[in-house]
């Protein structure tokens, strides 16, 4: 008797009943005809990378690391566009990534072209002065190919760290963001010293790149797309925590105050998306306790453990099985990046280290990276006002 077996003889009938209703749904998104065979080739979105983001209790740290520089280096050499590295303190969620600017100068050493990215920063948590001496290193480590996102940070008990109080996160971030730019482009910031009076700083050592790319991230308020369209950023986000149809509407959302705030271009929208291409034939059952683990780990920063976890878990991972994922066949994942280009996003980040052993993640690269157009893996040039 499988795991999965024993679980589901132990659920109670109200639990039964909503896991079956959550298979109707799936067997019949399965059932839908294809269209994409008919429909010629689909566009896909622009610009694809590799996005980490693992659950500390996945991995030993000391394999971890050789497993994001082993995919960089895959990623370099296929021509992707660009690796994100997250921010995240003192839980096993993205624990491996307290710095990101520390993981992407090794990542800067051992590649040519890749795009390295904070996905995020929490602004809050970090001196402007600092956060833009770190990431200039690393943009003169990698000749130029810096870009960072934003956040205001959502746990309180990161806090610890803050300069700021938690309530005043948002406000923070946006100060934040415009005074790393500053310093970027070489401007002297004043900041209050100890002493009761006001130091102009400027940064070393200087960047190579003359703008930083900047996005802010957002989990799928639509408040924070607009800010971030008003502002004049790009958008980092995910279908983690929003369907695809919210996804959708919050671009939208981004691009008209994009245009509304008079600036050029349409702005630039980046999404996250769990990738794990593969025709194995048992590729659910394969999948299924890295992606309960991972997504148990997920909920338990905000929400405690129910009678109903197991039946919840089972239910969202055959949500991102059958839908908008890049869990499945070549044919399945894209048939979903179109859905993603269709949707508004410019580039999808492949999210690959949701905890499956180092050796499965680097062995299903090889179908992940041939997904990849090449229109803008040859170094072209970004849309004007994407800022990226």
């Amino acid at each position: 008797m499988t795991e999965l077996s024993q679980r589901l003889q132990a659920l109670t009938p109200e639990q039964r009943k909503r896991l079956s209703e959550n298979l109707r749904r799936r067997d019949a998104r399965a059932a839908a005809p294809a269209t994409e065979a008919t429909a010629g080739p689909a566009l896909l979105p622009d610009r694809q990378s590799l996005y980490f983001f693992a659950s500390a209790d996945a991995h030993e740290a000391r394999d971890y690391y050789p497993l994001v520089l082993e995919a960089a280096a895959l990623a370099d050499r296929a021509g992707l566009h660009a690796i994100w590295l997250p921010e995240r303190h003192f839980v096993d969620f993205g624990g491996f990534s307290p710095n990101p600017a520390v993981l992407g100068a090794a990542v800067a050493a051992t590649t040519t072209r890749l795009g390295i990215r904070a996905g995020s920063v929490a602004a809050p948590l970090q001196h402007p002065a600092r956060i833009s001496e770190d990431w200039a290193l690393v943009d003169n480590l990698s000749g130029g190919r810096v870009g960072i996102s934003f956040a205001s940070g959502w746990h309180p008990d990161d806090f610890v760290l803050a300069r700021e109080d938690f309530a005043d996160r948002r406000e923070v971030t946006a100060r934040t963001m415009e005074q790393v730019r500053a310093h970027w482009r070489g401007e002297a910031v004043c900041y209050p010293t100890t002493a009761g009076g006001e130091a102009e700083v400027r940064i070393q050592p200087r960047p190579v790149q003359v703008e930083l790319p900047v996005w802010l991230t957002a989990a799928g308020n639509p408040a924070t797309f607009e800010s971030a369209g008003r502002a004049g950023y790009g958008i980092m986000t995910a279908l983690l925590g929003q369907t695809l149809k919210g996804l959708r509407e919050n671009i939208a959302r981004y691009r008209a105050a994009w245009r509304e705030a008079g600036h050029a271009g349409d702005g630039d929208v980046v999404v996250m998306v769990h990738a794990h291409v593969s025709d194995r034939p048992d590729l659910e059952e394969f999948l299924r306790p890295a992606m309960h683990s991972y997504l148990r780990s997920f909920r338990s920063q905000t929400t405690a453990a129910d009678q109903d976890e197991e039946v919840l878990l089972e239910s969202a991972y055959l949500d991102f099985l059958h839908g908008p994922s890049l869990l499945g066949t070549p044919a399945k994942a894209r048939a979903v990046l179109a859905e993603l280009r269709e949707a508004g996003a410019d580039e999808v980040g492949h999210l690959i280290d949701f905890g499956l052993p180092a050796a499965d993640v680097v062995a299903a690269l090889p179908q992940l990276l041939a997904l990849s157009d090449s229109k803008d893996q040859d170094g072209a040039e970004a849309p004007q006002g994407a800022r990226i």
